[in-house]
């Protein structure tokens, strides 16, 4: 055989594995767009939309293009900050993206695009309420950029050499054998326990109920093998209940790993799954007399998007909550976050990085009577205040829910929990504990070999539906007046995947229906939620998985594309950016 004829069948033999891997990518992601149309259906109905709501909401068309694939690979390998460990950061990347073109046994990836098409939509309708053009425009959501959203933080690049270190040195504090994301341990009743401890105050707070004789800081990535020795060795005396008990009276976070059947039957599963998956709760203010009045808000801007003008104060923080605020600026809100100190000194910069996108910062200390008093004014004059702190944090300060509703009786108050909002109400929470309390992680892996889901979906897909009972609550405001309450939490949308991975088992004849089930065959039905799938639309926002913003606080950032989208154009810098050293709103 010649060589040209070698090279020749080289040739042909790569061309058939790259258009059998594409069709392959297509297939799935055709797939997951049709899951799409039914987590969409389904959230239609958790809203509480009937018919003639959803009939008159924007029409979503959910994008399959297999190009995303080879898109995404690339970026694996660009625009990496790190210049120690590059290669684990590109393994983390690669891992995270080829799982977005394989089947879920979880639905993450069409719950984020139903969820992102959702509060794009009633973005929408806000700012047709308020007069603006192309309010019923249809939404395109491309359902592998959608997917992408739960590995955001992995994708997100800094390109500030000295705020890079500051990233790597936060991402290689948190990745340590304390990581209940990576590392399951064996109790002595023969239970998987993971501890979930991302604060350097809860780590050492663990460390110290554990009695080791170790200095907290000590735990790290590169110590993390040693590590993991001596906790299992400690983890391996203790029973999972107690251990889980112990971490959190102890003020730090752990859980015994659960099925999804003890999960339910516990009391906290309980009174989690018998909440709706974000309630928007209309309230009578102490103290006020009568109804509170319509909101009356001014005519948007259409360059800065349908809610520019709307006032959100954001008492957030790592993901979750910034997630949801993110979304609201995103749409053209002016979004003021509350910190102690600027953007590069955040203790997770690595986890929340993602988050701040589209804000401006105000740095108050509140233990300051003056940062305090600052941040009460703020309260007075903000349409949205949104809190992703544990449940009593803020209650010392006059910033709990009832303080801030005496400062301003009609403002929407949205709170996110990891738990109920009557069990365990007041316990802290992170996604990957969500995900291994709730049974996801065994129904993802298996009852020995319990797996997390792909990137962080349960901080993300919550803050997503956290966000759209925000626009709800907001367009209800501004129909029939009222101020209004928001609820979401991490576990219950942990038990809402579990709901949607029901509904399509039950479509394919694969399951029986469970709690909050529709009947059989609907994951095939779409009419009513006006929806449709289609191959490989186009939109410049997609072009490039990362957009490029210069001149924010820490220097250029790359950050991932928007998935869900309404006309032609590119998001402005103004809705990417963010600075420090605000004074007030932007307006």
């Amino acid at each position: 055989m010649t060589t040209i004829a070698v090279i020749a069948v080289l040739a042909a033999a790569c061309l058939v594995v790259s258009l059998a891997v594409r069709l392959g990518a297509q297939r799935v992601l055709e797939e997951k767009a049709r899951q799409g149309q039914l987590c969409l259906e389904a959230l239609d109905r958790a809203r509480g939309l009937d018919g003639g709501a959803r009939a008159g909401r924007p029409a979503v068309v959910f994008s399959a293009s297999p190009r995303r694939l080879g898109q995404f690979l690339a970026a694996c390998f660009r625009d990496n900050p790190f210049r120690k460990y590059r290669a684990v950061l590109c393994f983390i990347r690669l891992r995270g993206v080829v799982r977005l073109f394989r089947r879920e046994k979880v639905l993450q990836t069409p719950a984020a695009a139903a969820a992102l098409a959702s509060c794009r939509a009633a973005a929408s309708e806000i700012g047709s309420l308020r007069g603006m053009e192309g309010g019923n425009a249809e939404v395109s959501c491309d359902v592998a950029v959608a997917g992408l959203q739960a590995i955001r933080l992995y994708m997100a690049c800094s390109y500030d050499e000295a705020f890079s270190r500051q990233r790597f040195d936060s991402c290689f504090r948190v990745n340590n054998a304390f990581n209940g994301s990576f590392y399951k341990y064996r109790t002595a009743d023969g239970r998987h326990f993971s501890f979930h401890v991302y604060y350097a105050s809860q780590k050492a707070k663990m460390v110290k109920a554990l009695g080791l004789p170790r200095d907290p800081d000590s735990f790290s990535m590169e110590s993390s093998k040693v590590d993991r020795g001596l906790l299992g060795s400690v983890v391996a005396k203790l029973k999972a209940a107690d251990l889980e008990e112990l971490a959190f009276s102890s003020g730090a976070c752990g859980c015994m790993l659960r099925n999804r059947r003890e999960w339910e039957e516990s009391p906290v599963g309980k009174a989690v799954t018998a909440m709706p998956l974000v309630k928007v709760a209309k309230v009578a203010p102490a103290g006020a007399t009568g109804e509170v009045a319509v909101r009356k808000c001014p005519a948007p801007d259409p360059a800065r998007g349908p809610l520019s003008g709307i006032k959100v104060l954001d008492l957030t923080h790592i993901i979750a909550g910034p997630a949801c605020t993110r979304l609201l600026a995103e749409y053209g809100a002016d979004v003021l976050l509350v910190r102690r100190g600027g953007f590069g000194g955040q203790e997770q910069s690595f986890l929340e990085f993602d988050g701040w996108a589209g804000k401006r910062s105000i740095q108050l200390d509140f233990n300051v009577a003056s940062g305090l008093a600052r941040a009460k004014e703020l309260v007075r004059e903000a349409d949205i205040v949104i809190s992703s702190y544990q449940q009593g944090a803020l209650d010392r300060f006059g910033l709990g829910e009832a303080g801030i509703r005496a400062l301003n009786p009609g403002v929407i108050y949205g709170k996110l929990l990891c738990f109920s909002d009557t069990v365990w109400e007041t316990r802290p929470g992170w996604a990957p504990l969500a995900e291994d309390i709730t049974g996801l992680s065994i129904r993802n892996g298996s009852q020995e070999k319990p797996r997390n889901l792909n990137g962080v979906p349960l901080d993300y897909i919550p803050g997503f539906v956290f966000c759209l009972g925000i626009l709800d609550a907001l367009k209800r405001s501004m129909v029939e007046g009222g101020a209004y309450t928001v609820t979401a939490s991490l576990t219950r949308t942990a038990s809402w995947l579990h709901e949607l991975s029901d509904l399509w088992l039950a479509g394919k004849g694969g399951a029986a229906p469970r709690r909050g089930a529709a009947p059989r065959g609907a994951a095939a039905s779409a009419d009513g939620c006006r929806s449709r799938v289609a191959r490989g639309l186009r939109h410049p926002a997609w072009d490039s998985v990362l957009l490029k913003v210069d001149g924010t606080s820490v220097g250029g950032v790359g950050l991932p594309a928007s998935a869900a989208v309404v006309g032609e154009g590119l998001p402005s810098e103004a809705r990417l950016g963010f600075s420090d050293g605000a004074e007030g709103w932007g307006l």
